[in-house]
């Protein structure tokens, strides 16, 4: 945006009490706020009352700006409301349009007292996400795509720093690691930090990504020292990061999720803390079911998961590893109305638990127990269709669990497999501390992932057909490197 643009929306927010006290507009409005642009051409120069359902620190900055800059004017809404009173508030500001994820488009749809409430001044819904619907009469649904490849690369890039930075601070608070004329061994740094022996990997791979950052060097075996991190520098990266995250590639509670991890890695490394219980804290699974639906990359492959089961036919079909179901919502609520068979297993009866509750009005889905790590059980049977979302990386041996996978599907049966593909430095500091020690490729490369391309030779060793991989190399999403592999039997 010009200069004028920019004094333009300065003035409308210093006449609005509500967004004069937002600190985040000033400070998008201080980076010339480069996101309006997406946000303003899908406004079409409309003037609305906008009521807008997305955190300040994120994109909603940039739909306010946008809204103010087409002439139009703001309500602030609370996201995390309950349905019943986001409508009550829209019905009682007068709002023409609302802005907001689709995530909460099917929680008003859904709600009871939505065909109740006079929505009749509203014209138009904007929103973010996989396409949603919406049945009350009235209000036109428009989807907002504001990714680009730019911004998911940027976000890589300040997420990545804000985690290697918390990675800096934790060990440096042991004593080790401040002067850059001075060298420490991997086990020094170990036994200076306290960390618990079956952690040791872990805190080796921070050595390494440190080290082919820039952040430390290496001379031979040992790590030299650097300047000293203050936490303000770290908390900082962290706004940078969270602020290219929220609205835009999911939840602000997955960005929360990692942040309080990078807080609490000293516990972490020592095991005075134990991971599972800050991804599932006090069994609850919100935000596991955050991280593992609501992001824009689990939207995009969870749908194209179901997408490729329907084109398949697939009328048997297994999952594996299915944990929170967010792979399988998606797949048994379009296939909802078909003659299915539908077997969703995990290595945790807690999950199962889980599962036949949210899919219990689906008496075709059934439950079992499966372990990706041993021999298949006797009589579970062969399937059209196998779906491991996230859970390979999890094997022990991903080549001898791609074998016992391949064993189940008929022949023309395809394997529909979703893995990150790149050294995830947030699971370094979190999922990592829960993780099965690897005895395939990754143990030989000190990495947590396979690769795009040890995959690819990995499904090859199996004896199976690569049919597609997806996201392609244009797509805005290609820089989370998190792929969907099918292949057929």
């Amino acid at each position: 945006m010009n200069v004028t643009d920019i004094d333009f929306l300065r003035r409308r927010v210093d006449e609005d009490d509500a967004l004069r006290s937002a600190p985040e507009l000033r400070e998008a409005l201080d980076s010339g706020a480069p996101g309006v642009g997406p946000w303003l051409e899908a406004f079409g120069g409309r003037t609305e009352r906008n009521l807008v359902l997305f955190p300040l620190r994120g994109a909603g900055s940039d739909i306010v700006l946008a809204t103010l800059l087409a002439g139009g004017t703001v309500v602030l809404g609370d996201p995390d409301a309950h349905p019943a009173r986001t409508l009550a508030l829209l019905e009682r500001s007068g709002a023409t349009a609302v802005t907001l994820p689709s995530k909460l488009v099917e929680r008003l749809n859904s709600e009871p007292s939505a065909p109740m409430t006079d929505l009749s001044e509203l014209n138009r819904i904007y929103y973010v996400g996989e396409p949603a619907r919406f049945d009350l009469p009235g209000p036109a649904l428009s989807r907002v795509d504001t990714l680009t490849l730019d911004h998911v690369e940027q976000f890589v890039a300040r997420f990545r720093d804000a985690v290697l930075a918390s990675m800096l601070l934790t060990l440096q608070a042991n004593g080790v690691l401040r002067d850059a004329a001075v060298s420490h061994s991997a086990e020094e740094i170990l036994n200076a930090a306290r960390v618990a022996e079956r952690h040791h990997g872990v805190v080796q791979r921070w050595l390494v990504a440190l080290t082919e950052h820039g952040v430390l060097a290496r001379q031979g075996d040992r790590f030299l020292g650097t300047e000293p991190i203050s936490r303000d520098a770290v908390e900082k990266a962290w706004d940078a990061s969270e602020k290219l995250w929220t609205g835009h590639l999911g939840a602000a509670e997955v960005a929360a999720y990692f942040r309080h991890n990078a807080e609490r890695l000293p516990q972490l490394m020592t095991g005075e803390e134990q991971a599972t219980l800050l991804l599932f804290p006090e069994g609850r699974t919100d935000i596991a079911d955050a991280l593992y639906r609501d992001t824009a990359v689990a939207r995009h492959l969870n749908a194209r998961v179901s997408e490729y089961v329907q084109r398949l036919g697939a009328k048997r079909i297994l999952e594996v590893g299915a944990g929170t179901g967010a792979t399988s919502e998606v797949v048994i609520r379009d296939l909802a109305g078909q003659a299915t068979d539908y077997l969703f297993t995990d290595l945790s009866a807690f999950f199962l638990t889980t599962a036949k509750e949210r899919f219990a009005e689906h008496p075709w889905v059934r439950y079992g127990i499966y372990d990706i790590d041993t021999e298949n059980p006797e009589g579970l049977g062969t399937f059209d269709a196998v779906i491991a979302a996230g859970v390979l990386n999890n094997a022990r041996d991903a080549d001898a669990t791609l074998k016992r996978l391949k064993d189940l599907l008929v022949p023309g049966g395809s394997l529909l497999i979703i893995e990150p593909t790149r050294e995830y430095y947030e699971i370094l500091i979190s999922q990592a501390f829960m993780m099965t020690a690897a005895e395939d490729a990754r143990l030989r490369s000190g990495t947590t992932f396979l690769s795009r391309q040890q995959w690819v030779e990995a499904i090859d060793r199996a004896g199976l057909s690569l049919v597609d991989v997806t996201p392609d190399d244009a797509h805005p999403l290609s820089p989370m490197s998190q792929y969907l592999f099918v292949a057929r039997h």
